[in-house]
């Protein structure tokens, strides 16, 4: 580690975050908005869209490995990241304009091929940003804000898209017309938002000296007992959120009975996430990053346990309070894992010594694999314990046993496993003192 690094700017960072703001239409407003246009509206059976977009979920895991290695083994005039995302935008573009914009009668081979392609522009964007801004800043502090930065457009960029959709599905072309749109800002701002990137930011990772095989960075990376620790929380905490998030629309139809609130109510929760980055990027500042993270988590089960008395359209106010105070704590939750992971980076790469290869990308690759996991295993976890307990689409009236069950996997599970979170989380032994103290030592 070099002692000549620069902290960057408020302006680089906005710089380096921009990308962010366009990636996120990438995410869950496509998979979210993008099948129910082929099904929904263009005719396509939903059984071959369903296996579709899962050989893409694999697709772009594997990509996620894939490009963080090879970003790993970059190097150059330009940097190391930054390459990646001004060759990834164009990539990226391209497929979002073509899967939103389709011909009149499009075929599964025409919905495969660019879901696939926007999976592969999502990854050599997303990983080699998020690999990037650990290596932005050297600062315990600076990384709090720099994560905060990227991930508060993240959430903007969610939020608007979401909204902006649901808002011209209502007028004159449905979800056809507002996904076309959306496939033409996404088309103009990655681009764009690279180029300010790459322009504004600096990406200060050096020529790297030598290079390592796969299997042996990947080796190296699960040796580190921080990462793996880190991670595990990581992965656990994600499983947590994962299962209201899979569970939110069935929850607020079949147990609150306000089927009709749920954009309100999941546009609140995320506004409320938003509003919150920057108040948990100064408590993170403040104190140690995992007594922060823990602290969010802590509130974040006071709150959600609320959610157990929910019971039908009565308990409305309860719910709503649910979802805006526990939105409070995912400004937490994407921030300070993502600053701290920065920070086990740069703890192995000491231990390592001057010169070893980089595995930043490898450690963030894996790092967005073990969420993706997590989504996987919450809708299995939970439409499984709902589909035990009898739960039938087409009924009218739900067996008695489904509310219950909903609960269980909604509320219970969560609570559970946020309490795991936070017991490997309360003694996690870096902090600002402690990296300071192996930056010190003899090399």
């Amino acid at each position: 580690m070099s002692s000549a690094h620069r902290e960057p700017s408020a302006l680089q960072i906005a710089a380096y975050a921009a990308p962010a703001l366009a990636i996120a239409a990438l995410g869950q407003p496509f998979y979210q908005f993008a099948p129910t246009l082929y099904v929904r509206d263009l005719g396509l059976p939903a059984a071959a869209i369903g296996l579709i977009v899962l050989v893409a979920r694999l697709v772009d895991g594997a990509g996620d490995l894939a490009v963080g290695i090879a970003s790993d083994r970059t190097g150059g005039r330009f940097g190391r990241r930054k390459p990646w995302i001004v060759l990834g935008a164009p990539l990226a573009a391209i497929a979002a304009f073509m899967a939103l914009n389709p011909p009149d009668a499009p075929t599964l081979g025409y919905f495969a091929f660019w879901t696939i392609a926007v999976s592969l522009a999502w990854a050599m964007l997303n990983i080699p940003l998020n690999a990037w801004g650990a290596e932005l800043s050297r600062d315990y502090a600076g990384r709090t804000r720099v994560a905060a930065v990227r991930e508060g457009l993240t959430l903007l960029g969610v939020i608007a898209a979401t909204a902006a959709v649901a808002g011209l599905s209502e007028a004159d072309g449905g979800l056809v017309a507002a996904l076309a749109v959306l496939g033409v800002a996404v088309a103009l701002a990655t681009p764009l938002t690279a180029m300010i990137a790459g322009v504004g930011a600096p990406d200060p990772a050096p020529v790297p000296l030598t290079r390592e095989p796969a299997a042996a960075a990947l080796r190296g990376v699960m040796a580190n007992a921080l990462f793996r620790r880190l991670l595990t929380a990581q992965f656990v905490n994600a499983l947590a959120n994962a299962l209201p998030a899979t569970l939110f629309l069935l929850f607020v139809g079949e147990r609150l009975g306000r089927p009709d609130l749920q954009g309100a109510l999941i546009g609140g929760y995320f506004v409320a996430g938003l509003l919150s980055v920057p108040v948990w990027s100064w408590i993170g500042s403040r104190m140690p990053k995992h007594r922060a993270w823990c602290a969010a988590m802590v509130w974040a089960c006071a709150v959600f346990a609320l959610a157990l008395f929910v019971d039908g359209p009565e308990d409305l106010p309860l719910y709503i309070a649910v979802a805006l105070l526990s939105g409070l704590a995912l400004g937490a939750d994407v921030v300070l894992p993502a600053s701290m992971q920065a920070d086990v980076v740069e703890a192995e790469a000491l231990t390592r010594g001057d010169g070893a290869p980089s595995r930043t990308g490898l450690v963030f690759a894996l790092w967005s694999l073990a969420t993706k996991i997590a989504l996987g295993i919450a809708g299995g976890v939970g439409f499984g314990l709902i589909g035990l307990a009898g739960y039938e689409p087409a009924l009218a009236d739900q067996p008695s046993a489904v509310g219950p069950a909903l609960t269980l996997a909604y509320a219970v599970l969560p609570l559970a496993l946020k309490a795991v979170a936070i017991a490997l989380m309360w003694r996690f032994p870096l902090d600002a003192l402690e990296l300071e103290r192996r930056r010190e030592r003899p090399a």
